[in-house]
């Protein structure tokens, strides 16, 4: 049995409730650890198996992304292996349909088989300390699942052309000449699986040794070493087809061979390869000594066609013992979700424990974002919305500053509490702020009030203070010269009409994304219509005296006695000097105090 280095070599039996060593030396764990979320489940009575790796599964029914992190620490390429088998685990007699993602690439979609047992490989280069590999639900109502989870180390020196940029699916992975699979370690020394293949019109061969000398760095186990097929005739070849999922795809193919017997002294074997009809090398296995043969090839379709051609004046046909055939991936991410929003989505994940299973990529696919966010760009991708509303979530607002593309923040329907924080209104992008039916308190934060591109809901937060709303409110009224006793009943979407007073005075009010809720006991509350909150900008309900929209810019004023029009701008002034001016508002009204 070949050592396992300790540390590098993870192995999950997902669903089992205990972990175990299993009687080829493997280490097998629970998820605990690995992933916060899905729930462990048992395959059927009548579905279980000889092997109790496939009896449990984890499967997710919660959340449309749940992911495995997994450590990799300094090793730079991994083999990783998933393996699902449905059972009908849930009594539906319906497989589901999914996606398997490893750090926001695209790895496979799987589609289950109420009686197989699938599996899939990659040799994956490890950019960091850790990995995930997470199952997205792509289909309404079809929940992922997962049988088991596998990592371990690819030395340097193995699949030597293969680029390290890329990912590396395990397309086919041959073992020539006989029935029974190869089920990883310890009969393969890198647990790797080997499935039995015999090609209709080709002849097993069986070695009369088992002593062998490697000259390829891939070391396949000697089971699959020692049997064979040949061509039927020294004139054949032999021509193996492999079906490719891709189109356009890079593939890397390495046959094996050896001879199976000590030729006599007038035998010789000696056969060329090709790839798709182009020409890769010629070669002539050796008694006891085991060679591969590499090729790299671009294809344009999904068929690839093996060739072995015999060579003039050989005396024996064709022979191979075994085959790897492995796809390329799409490029890798370089450019995963902004290192800011991460840092923002992370404080957010651990102030809230109903968010506490949000793992992995949050951008990334595009097609598998997380169900709560929106995003945007590509360079990186950024966060552009947060969807949280009546996720439950209590508490007060972490500080998500850093979350800088914010363009819309649903937070209503929650429990939040605490003082609404100021950075909110400093947002640059933000536009739509939803904090309705929670419990804040104290002050709208200026930054928001004033913010001319916010438009913002906080109903049915009872404890909330909007006496610095009012004082905004009234600086406009005191700007233009006239009480705010004045402004009349008369509102129209993005602008504001004022109902005349004793004198014939006329107030029209350029009202841009300013927002202002109805009247309540002689007060003006600043808020919006919950319908824009919800990303319908244009649409304002009109409940009382609203005025639509939120900007301070440019109020016409126009007094008709004079027939003078006149532009005035909102003043800019701190807490003090607006005490004073309320003041002095305050002395000149008939029976005020001087």
């Amino acid at each position: 049995m070949f050592p396992i280095r300790l540390g590098t070599w993870l192995s999950i039996d997902c669903g089992s409730a205990t972990s175990y060593t299993s009687l080829n030396g493997i280490y097998w764990q629970t998820d605990e650890g690995f992933i916060n979320t899905g729930e462990n489940e048992h395959v059927s009575y009548n579905s279980y198996t000889n092997l109790d790796l496939f009896n449990t599964l984890r499967a997710f029914k919660k959340q449309n992304k749940n992911c495995y992190t997994l450590p990799t620490g300094d090793i730079t390429r991994y083999f990783i292996r998933t393996t699902f088998y449905y059972g009908n685990y849930d009594g539906l007699t319906k497989p589901p349909t999914f996606d398997v993602e490893i750090d926001g690439n695209k790895w496979v979609t799987v589609v289950s088989s109420l009686t197989e047992i699938l599996y899939y490989e990659v040799v994956y280069p490890s950019r960091g300390d850790t990995v995930s590999v997470c199952l997205a639900r792509t289909k309404p109502n079809q929940f992922p699942f997962i049988s088991s989870l596998e990592v371990w180390p690819v030395p340097d020196t193995m699949y030597f052309g293969m680029s390290r940029d890329l990912a590396w699916l395990s397309s086919y992975r041959d073992n020539y000449g006989t029935q029974d699979y190869i089920l990883g370690y310890d009969v393969d020394r890198y647990n790797r699986i080997w499935k039995p293949a015999n090609p209709t019109g080709l002849v097993p061969k069986l070695a009369d040794t088992n002593v062998v000398q490697y000259t390829t760095y891939e070391f396949p186990p000697h089971s699959a070493i020692f049997d064979a097929v040949e061509a039927s005739a020294p004139t054949k070849s032999i021509t193996l087809t492999f079906q490719i999922a891709k189109t356009n795809s890079l593939n890397f193919i390495e046959p094996y061979f050896t001879e199976m017997e000590e030729l006599g002294i007038n035998q010789t074997r000696s056969f060329s390869l090709y790839v798709n009809n182009e020409y890769k090398l010629t070669t002539s296995p050796q008694y006891q000594n085991f060679t591969a043969a590499l090729a790299l090839v671009q294809t344009s379709g999904t068929i690839i066609t093996v060739e072995l051609r015999p060579m003039e004046g050989s005396t024996l046909p064709p022979i191979v013992s075994a085959i790897e055939v492995y796809t390329a991936s799409d490029p890798l991410i370089t450019l995963g979700t902004s290192q800011d929003d991460l840092d923002g989505l992370a404080v957010f994940i651990s102030s809230f424990d109903q968010l506490g299973g949000w793992s992995g990529e949050p951008c990334l696919p595009n097609d598998t974002v997380w169900e709560w966010l929106g995003c945007s760009g590509s360079d990186p991708p950024r966060v552009n919305s947060l969807s949280l509303s009546g996720y439950g979530l209590e508490g007060p607002l972490p500080d998500f500053s850093q979350m800088q593309a914010l363009e819309t923040i649903d937070l209503s329907k929650n429990n939040l509490n605490g003082e609404i924080p100021e950075f909110l209104g400093n947002l640059p992008q933000l536009k739509l702020l939803n904090l309705a039916d929670n419990d804040f308190f104290g002050d709208i934060p200026r930054s928001i009030i004033s913010n001319k591109k916010i438009k913002y809901n906080v109903h049915g937060n009872p404890n909330l203070n909007h006496r610095n709303a009012n004082r905004t409110a009234m600086i406009i009224g005191l700007a233009v010269g006239v009480p705010l006793g004045l402004v009349g009943s008369q509102v129209e979407e993005g602008n504001a009409q004022v109902k005349p007073h004793e004198d014939s005075v006329s107030i029209s009010m350029s009202t841009e994304q300013m927002s202002v809720p109805p009247q309540h006991d002689d007060e003006i509350h600043e808020e919006i219509s919950e319908d824009a909150c919800h990303g319908n900008a244009n649409q304002t309900t009109h409940s009382g005296n609203h005025v639509g929209k939120d900007s301070f810019e440019d109020i016409p004023v126009s007094v008709s006695a004079g027939n003078v029009n006149e532009a005035s701008e909102v003043p800019d002034m701190d807490m003090e000097e607006l005490d004073e001016l309320l003041q002095r508002h305050e002395n000149a009204r008939p029976g005020g105090s001087t």
